[in-house]
């Protein structure tokens, strides 16, 4: 009977290990993935949030050494009550006092377990981008599975010889107590769960030879599909604007050509290989690539992939300073698409950005470039004193700008200013500055392939916002949403800004975590976008700790109310606190949401 009780003790724990482990292996897995499998951005993340490790959190410190003290006074009191003696000398006689004396701590433990394993998992579910449990990801979780089941063995074998009677393990286990040989079990599949980024670590150099494998064939496979459909190639890039300018110009070459765009933000590259291998056809004329930088030669990977005719880049800006460290490493990762045309490729390029001109002062081929006016009169002092028509290469190159913008919650009006002088009026249905540059943009190259300039006009019309950047929603309670949680960069955030604004009727609330990964400047950045949101709104609902105490400070500065300013840890508990004050008729910016690697931060 006793020997059955403490196999289900064993059991009890087995069950807790293997619930913590699949939640704890998933919950990393899924920051690895979203750092593009990079185990040492995973490991910044961790540095980062030290709580993730759950090493020495609440379960460490508190709650595990109350629940061994609390099982075994359970045990002491069940064992007196059958008239055991809990220390007997001889080992036969010690096992049913052991057996009742440590047979509440698995159930405890078990419990307390599963109720975490719950929890990471509902985590996970809430999370913005999924865990995507590709063949990959899956390869890496039963590697990491089973890396962790080794480390028990080892325990096993080491420790407590539980499954193994050879002389020096007996003799090894004969310094412990027997009691004490579940607890340190427990304890070691406590820390096993706990190394799941080590074994995750581990399993990405293990299985690091067969993905390099797996990758050359499926890039070989894509390269056979390119060079058999041979379809136009139009590469953009950008520190941001990227998806939305690829909406635009997919909607205006539509009018002329069958276009293929990948959805969402497959930009890496085996995200475009994945885009042509399963989306691409033969009867696609023209190929829509948008390009992520990660790090220097991530572009130039993508650009030997598909060949891209055009290059158009967006803008090259602050956002990810921290990751490249400077504008100009930026510019140089940036630029890698236009040193990838041909000679005699076109590049479409941010006349109001002086290091777009750089780029353009060295291709060899045409260059488009595509300018805004200016948010006000004097900032033109701001923008580059460069004529670009004094370049050497005059007749390579073409201006096109819109001038006359009308802004308003309803849509962006300005005209097109062509190189041939042709004046176009335009409608556009997207909100806000920058979406009038990523269409100034989009138009530049759209003309230079021939579309008709009132089809572009009418594509600008009638394209739909694109999700999570400045998205207008009405609410079924009259509140008007400006959803612009995917632009976090200083431009787009003025910009959001400028149009919330506008909104004549109700309280304009702003709700924001603030902007990341801008290195050196992310603290200047977030003030400054703080004194601006003093003049622009009348609620600021800050979500976080680490970003918003520039952004407290800015708003202050700029004569903001004190009482005006909510702090709430998450975004869901300020859209909660938010619920009973909003009325019909308040406009709400949702500016920024952290990825799911920075919320909380």
């Amino acid at each position: 009977m006793h020997i059955l009780i403490i196999a289900a003790n064993l059991a009890l724990l087995f069950i807790a290990f293997l619930l913590t482990l699949n939640a704890m292996l998933k919950r990393h897995l899924h920051i690895l993935q979203l750092e593009d499998y990079e185990p040492l951005r995973m490991w910044r993340f961790i540095v980062r949030r030290p709580g993730r490790l759950q090493l020495l959190d609440f379960d460490t410190i508190v709650f595990l050494p109350f629940l061994m003290l609390l099982a075994m006074g359970m045990g002491s009191l069940l064992a007196s009550a059958f008239g055991f003696e809990m220390v007997p000398a001889k080992l036969p006689d010690r096992i049913p006092a052991m057996s009742l004396y440590i047979f509440p701590l698995p159930m405890l433990y078990t419990a307390a377990m599963a109720w975490r394993a719950f929890y990471n998992e509902r985590q996970l579910s809430k999370a913005k981008k999924k865990l995507a449990l590709t063949s990959r990801a899956n390869r890496l979780f039963w590697a990491s599975y089973l890396l962790s089941a080794a480390l028990l063995f080892v325990y096993f074998v080491v420790f407590t010889g539980i499954f193994f009677d050879s002389h020096h393990i007996s003799r090894l286990c004969a310094k412990f107590p027997i009691e004490f040989s579940f607890i340190t079990l427990m304890l070691a599949m406590y820390f096993i769960e706990r190394a799941a980024p080590l074994c995750l670590t581990t399993a990405v150099g293990i299985l690091t030879p067969f993905e390099n494998i797996t990758r050359r064939r499926y890039l070989v496979d894509a390269k056979r599909i390119l060079s058999e459909f041979r379809p136009l190639v139009i590469g953009i890039t950008g520190s941001y604007g990227k998806t939305g300018t690829k909406e635009i110009l997919a909607a205006m070459l539509a009018r002329r050509y069958n276009v293929y765009r990948p959805p969402g933000s497959y930009n890496t590259l085996m995200g475009v290989t994945r885009a042509v291998r399963e989306g691409l056809r033969q009867y696609h004329e023209v190929f829509i690539v948008e390009m992520g930088a990660y790090r220097r030669g991530s572009i130039a990977k993508l650009c030997s992939l598909v060949k891209p005719q055009y290059g158009l880049i967006t803008v090259i800006g602050k956002q990810h300073l921290e990751r490249f460290g400077s504008q100009q490493a930026i510019l140089q990762a940036k630029g890698e698409l236009i040193q990838a045309l041909p000679p005699d490729g076109v590049a479409v390029l941010n006349g109001d950005d002086p290091l777009s001109l750089e780029i353009g002062a060295e291709h060899p081929g045409e260059v488009r470039y595509f300018k805004v006016e200016p948010q006000r009169p004097e900032s033109a002092s701001s923008q580059t004193k460069i004529d670009l028509h004094n370049s050497p290469k005059v007749h390579n190159v073409h201006i096109i700008h819109s001038k006359n913008l009308r802004l308003s919650l309803s849509g962006t009006d300005f005209d097109i200013y062509f190189p041939d002088g042709e004046i176009v009026p335009v409608h556009l249905s997207l909100l806000g500055r920058s979406a009038a540059a990523n269409a100034t943009a989009a138009a530049a190259l759209a003309d230079r392939l021939g579309v008709a300039r009132r089809d572009i006009a009418a594509a600008l019309a009638e394209i739909p916002p694109v999700k999570h950047r400045l998205e207008p929603r009405l609410s079924s309670g009259g509140i008007f949403i400006l959803d612009n949680a995917f632009n976090s960069n200083p431009i787009g955030a003025r910009d959001a800004l400028e149009v919330l604004a506008l909104a004549s009727s109700g309280r304009r609330i702003l709700v924001t975590p603030g902007m990341i990964e801008l290195g050196e400047l992310e603290i200047q950045a977030n003030y400054d976008f703080g004194r601006q949101a003093a003049i622009s709104c009348d609620l600021a609902v800050l979500v976080g700790a680490k970003h918003i105490e520039p952004i407290r400070k800015g708003l202050l500065d700029g004569g903001f109310p004190t009482d005006n300013i909510w702090i709430v840890p998450t975004l869901n508990e300020g859209l909660t606190k938010l619920e009973g004050f909003l009325k019909s008729g308040d406009t709400m910016l949702l500016e920024n949401d952290l990825p799911d690697q920075y919320a909380g931060l």
